[in-house]
């Protein structure tokens, strides 16, 4: 099987996807038990981003292959540094 360059973008969000669900998950925890604003505020972030990343995982499955390499390689490095984000504040949370 050969990797294109949106085959590893498609990857990569869903390796974000996996992330937001976390961050949702812990965030709805902590809603239930801390009842405040910020805590809204950061279900209310991590659901927004997850309906994205869900929207651009499936662009990026059924349209792949219509993406011209030069914005190919744009979508790939914020797809990465998106991806590494979520890891960090998933990472940050967890602690």
């Amino acid at each position: 099987m050969e990797w294109s360059i949106m085959s590893v973008t498609t990857l990569l969000t869903g390796v974000s996807t996996l992330l937001l669900l976390g961050l949702v998950s812990v965030y709805y925890k902590n809603l239930k038990k801390i009842k405040s604003n910020f805590t809204v505020g950061l279900l209310i972030f991590a659901a927004l981003f997850l309906v994205q990343t869900i929207v651009s995982l499936l662009y990026f499955v059924t349209m792949k292959n219509y993406y011209a390499p030069e914005v190919a390689v744009h979508v790939f490095i914020l797809t990465l540094l998106q991806t590494i984000g979520f890891g960090i504040l998933l990472k940050i949370t967890l602690e």
